[in-house]
């Protein structure tokens, strides 16, 4: 089975959690993940499923949507609600500052990201070093943030909601932290709800729940509706043959509006043939190919 699955995943398990058993419901022995979340985090996972996990880093993932909550009152280690507790203050930003800041946080924007995170420092994951007690330098990190609303406020019970749209690699927990440091230096917060809601052309619409994954294999995403008409082309057979054997290839009359360096190629059936990378205008070299040609080749170097 190839494809694709969107899981609307709890608060709770781990992102490969998931995959397994999103791989042993629908009975595939390969299955990928584009784009982890913590185990505190709910919402869209996207999970390719056999041969197209070779096809994941060609996906378009961005924007990323999440809706998250910010808790007043104490900060953690982790700066979510799973960590321990490391400074406290009864300082409460009131939601016309938190309104006003925000517009600083758009656009381009540097973050250091949290100790406790999958990024790899000298070969090691910083969560792990963070454990250790091993103090570590996370150097900071350019993202973009499309759009960010504050969507609720109760200064009584101590939380606000946010939306945000924006690039991978944001880490929302630093995005959290570094806007209510702006609203008010003496505030403390943590984030207390995190929730994936769309990635790139997926969103929760099409997800499968995890609860209930007995009718799994009715949300499975065919290989070329993962990808969007400007992100795909369709080859001709007499092609087909040279794409198998990794030759360079000449698409005519290319649509200018394909502009990305790679092309996922499929023939006019639909079948998967192969991520196509741009050399020139209209020349394109086969990165990763599915097609096998079995025909046998006769001395002249044609096919039989």
């Amino acid at each position: 089975m190839n494809g694709f699955i969107c899981i609307d995943k709890p608060s709770g398990p781990s992102s490969f959690a998931v995959v397994r058993a999103a791989r042993a419901m629908l009975g595939v022995k390969k299955a990928g993940h584009a784009g982890t979340l913590d185990p505190m985090a709910s919402g869209l996972m996207v999970i390719a499923l056999g041969s197209s996990t070779r096809l994941l880093e060609y996906l378009s993932l961005e924007p990323k949507i999440y809706e998250f909550s910010v808790t007043f009152g104490r900060s953690t280690d982790t700066l979510d609600a799973e960590g321990d507790v490391v400074a406290e203050s009864a300082v409460i930003p009131p939601e016309s500052r938190l309104i006003d800041v925000l517009k600083n946080f758009t656009g381009s924007i540097e973050q250091i990201p949290p100790r406790y995170s999958a990024i790899k420092i000298d070969g090691a994951r910083a969560y792990d070093l963070a454990r250790k007690g091993v103090e570590v330098e996370m150097k900071p990190r350019v993202v973009n943030i499309y759009a960010i609303e504050m969507c609720g406020y109760d200064g009584g019970e101590g939380r606000a909601d946010f939306t945000v749209s924006c690039s991978a690699g944001t880490y929302i927990r630093s995005l959290a932290r570094d806007i209510v440091k702006a609203a008010d230096i003496n505030a403390e917060s943590f984030v207390n709800r995190l929730h994936r809601t769309k990635t790139g052309r997926f969103d929760l619409s099409m997800a499968a729940d995890y609860a209930s994954m007995s009718d799994a294999e009715n949300y499975i995403i065919d290989t070329g509706s993962a990808f969007g008409d400007d992100e795909k082309v369709i080859i001709a057979d007499r092609q087909k043959i040279d794409i198998s054997r990794g030759r360079e290839i000449t698409i005519d009359g290319i649509d200018k509006n394909k502009i990305g360096d790679i092309l996922i190629a499929f023939d006019e059936s639909g079948f998967l043939l192969a991520a196509l990378k741009k050399i020139d205008t209209n020349r394109y070299h086969p990165q990763k190919v599915f097609y096998q040609n079995t025909a046998p080749m006769k001395n002249d170097n044609t096919y039989i």
